[in-house]
């Protein structure tokens, strides 16, 4: 009873710093939300989803042409009619005549003449009898040498005899997407109109130039958005052909404002725009068109400054941020939802009945971050107090059983939280069931080192030091180890703890991360490995038993016999002799094989052919006094091997030497050197072949186990052939037997090291 008003302080408490908690929160929510809405309004980061919205109210905005606009195109139909492209410049001359002829209005002739031709002086007889066609000039940044930027104007001639150049540069957006062009291009005190200005000043449209541009520096100044109406080809066009053979009236060009461009898809001069979403482009001299058209309509749609933009996409986000104090969650939903709808709606109004564009994408994200954001952290608060109360209830002494059975929503979450809790607890239950069943003493520590669980194998080996403040330093100390922190580094190798009492332990530690990777622990274990290292004792010494206490006395028998002491009978002698090198050949034989198995080898690069000339080289004498030829590769190419090169000689002195000893006098030896591939990578292949009578098949499936003999006159001690198998197994390779017509061949494949390793 005495935990109920102490438990019922402590609710209270937490009520007050629950609600001043979620006032930060509101707060965090609503700042975080402003901040992304003024990066998103106040930076490029959202032209990307801005475009989307922009090109969608454009195509909806979409009307009809401007009559009094005419396209003369360079079309296929012309190609085909005038030849291809270039023409001569007396074919744009005529056409410029008819032109005249016919009372057309200004002309825009959206086609470079920037080098000099010798027709250049008809084409200039045509613009001065128009006077009225426009030439158009081209400005490239930066320029040729160094230069800010490069002009490339109409031929000497044809600029005095043209009525005004302009630029026809365009402007692309990082889609690719053609939405607005520059008016005017300026450089210092330089300024060049566009080349459709004029025959918007004929409709009473020009803008105003603006003011001049400090720097050298090519300028973009006075950018209008486009309007476009319709898809490509909305606009009345002529073919060239045709208006150049007369066959247009003349009525159709009277008093019309003229643009002469190419619209031949060969020509490549054609550009995405908004009312083109599916792909399709329109050619440069109709983007020319559209601005054209723009201007006599007023201007395209006119955008806001930053600090509107980032006041009004702020506004709808303050209205749901003050709902998050007074609404209800699902009000809240709704409130957020419509607060979409309505920027969306909001943008499009503006877009469409008063030519206004404001990127509707940084309110939206911004009324998209904070909903969820703020339902977050308030489902947070909630899982928060409910698992307080739990935590309350199991400090009474209640324990929570069965499942709840309303359907109410928070019943449904207190019994998943039950359901999480028993999980939990189920699972550290079988992971301290899995820490007991290990066979060695282990412990698991704190990212402080404190002991948090232990198994009964390390109980039985700290006794009372596994209290419960115990910590690694405490253990390591006990068993008289004091520096214990050498032991946790899971790459290194600190070797073994000798304990007061004459044990020894394998400490070996492995580190803890949580979900995140960061660590949270180590999971230390104990291996007592005092049996394993008196029986590594034991090994070492039977190998020094065998390696001098047996293999002395037999050196001394040999010694005898050859000496000049009195001598036995020959046969005698020779059996004692016989009788002491197989004792020699055994001990040495049983040497090397656990030398092979047991201790660690040196690795080097090593080239295999040289390896086999090496042994023939050893066993040369023994060969030459049996008359028989060991033949090996030429040494041209390099087998290049990662081994230890004593034990590599030896295990093709051995495999010579077995071919020595079961082969005929007189005979051969033939040691073959390839390369293959084996399980997809390289290996290299060694075989040694001889002449002996080879096999039986009962011989042949143990001869590479110890103590297996290759014939019936069990020569050898054999061992030699177990070492061959136990090398080349430690060296990620294979030996294998190959019967042969007559004798045997044995075939060793070793890991092959390429130029690229």
């Amino acid at each position: 009873m005495a935990a109920g008003p102490k438990g019922g302080w402590k609710r209270w408490l937490g009520a007050r710093l629950t609600g001043r908690r979620a006032l930060v929160e509101w707060g965090l929510v609503a700042v975080l939300s402003a901040l992304l809405v003024g990066w998103m309004a106040l930076t490029p980061v959202a032209d990307g989803a801005d475009n989307l919205v922009y090109d969608a109210l454009m195509r909806a905005e979409a009307g009809p042409a401007d009559e009094d606009i005419v396209i003369i195109a360079i079309d296929d139909r012309s190609l085909e009619a005038l030849g291809q492209w270039p023409w001569p410049r007396d074919l744009h001359a005529r056409l410029i005549d008819r032109l005249t002829q016919a009372q057309a209005g200004p002309v825009a002739y959206d086609v470079l003449f920037t080098e000099a031709s010798p027709q250049d002086g008809a084409l200039a007889a045509a613009l001065a009898r128009n006077g009225n066609v426009r030439l158009p000039v081209v400005l490239d940044a930066p320029g040729l040498n160094g230069a800010a930027f490069r002009e490339d104007a109409p031929a000497p001639g044809l600029t005095e005899a043209a009525a005004g150049l302009g630029h026809v540069n365009l402007t692309v957006d990082d889609d690719g997407v053609v939405r607005r062009l520059p008016l005017y291009l300026q450089a210092g005190d330089r300024t060049w109109p566009h080349l459709i200005l004029p025959l918007a000043a004929a409709k009473g449209a020009a803008p105003a130039p603006p003011a001049p541009h400090d720097g050298g520096d090519l300028f973009a100044a006075s950018p209008e958005a486009l309007i476009y109406r319709g898809p490509p080809g909305a606009f009345r066009t002529l073919s060239f052909a045709d208006v150049l053979s007369g066959e247009t009236p003349a009525a159709f060009l009277k008093d019309k404002l003229v643009l002469v461009g190419a619209t031949a898809p060969g020509l490549g001069d054609r550009y995405a725009t908004p009312a083109t979403p599916h792909g399709e482009l329109r050619p440069g001299v109709e983007v020319q068109a559209a601005l054209l058209q723009t201007l006599i309509e007023g201007g395209g749609p006119r955008g806001l400054s930053p600090g509107w933009v980032l006041t009004l996409s702020l506004l709808p986000l303050g209205l749901l941020v003050a709902g998050f104090l007074v609404l209800r969650p699902a009000a809240n939903m709704a409130l957020g939802a419509g607060l979409i709808v309505v920027t969306l709606i909001a943008a499009a109004t503006a877009f469409l009945a008063g030519g206004l564009w404001l990127p509707p994408s940084a309110a939206v994200a911004g009324l998209a971050l904070a909903y969820p954001l703020w339902s977050w952290r308030r489902l947070a608060a909630a899982s928060a107090y409910m698992q307080s109360e739990v935590e309350a209830f199991e400090r009474d002494g209640v324990r929570l059983t069965g499942r709840a059975q309303g359907g109410d929503v928070v019943a449904r979450q207190v019994d998943a939280l039950r359901a999480a809790v028993r999980q939990v607890r189920d699972l550290e239950r079988f992971i301290s069931d899995a820490l007991r069943s290990l066979p060695d003493a282990t412990v698991v520590a704190d990212p402080h080192a404190r002991i948090i669980l232990s198994n009964d194998r390390a109980e039985a080996l700290f006794g009372d030091r596994l209290r419960d403040d115990a910590d690694l330093p405490l253990l390591f100390q006990s068993l008289g180890e004091p520096a214990w922190r050498r032991f946790l580094d899971p790459e290194g190798d600190p070797g073994d703890i000798t304990t007061p009492d004459g044990r020894i332990l394998k400490a070996a530690a492995a580190l803890l991360t949580d979900a995140e990777g960061q660590p949270v622990g180590h999971i230390v274990r104990f291996a007592d490995m005092t049996r394993f290292r008196a029986a590594e004792r034991q090994r070492a010494e039977a190998l020094q038993l065998l390696s001098h206490d047996m293999r002395a006395p037999q050196v001394s028998i040999l010694t005898l016999l050859d000496g000049p002491a009195p001598r036995l009978d020959p046969m005698v002698e020779r059996r004692i002799a016989d009788y002491a090198r197989q004792t020699l050949d055994l001990a040495e034989g049983y040497v090397q094989l656990a030398r092979a198995e047991s201790q660690p080898y040196r690795s080097e690069l090593l080239d295999l052919g040289q390896i086999a000339m090496d042994a023939a080289d050893i066993l040369w004498p023994q060969a030459s006094k049996k008359g028989v030829r060991i033949l090996t590769p030429d040494g041209e190419e390099e087998f290049l091997v990662q081994g230890d090169p004593a034990l590599l000689r030896r295990l093709t002195t051995n495999l010579l030497d077995n071919a020595l000893k079961y082969g005929p006098a007189g005979g051969a030896i033939q040691v073959s050197l390839t390369g293959a591939e084996e399980d997809g990578r390289p290996v290299c292949v060694l075989g040694v072949s001889d002449q002996g009578p080879g096999l039986s098949e009962e011989a042949a499936r143990r001869l590479f186990q110890p103590f297996g003999h290759g014939g019936a006159d069990h020569r050898g001690a054999g061992l030699g052939l177990a070492f061959v198998r136990t090398v080349a197994e430690r060296h990620g390779g294979t030996i294998r037997h190959q019967p042969g017509s007559p004798g045997a061949t044995f075939i060793l494949t070793l890991p092959r090291i390429t130029e690229e390793e």
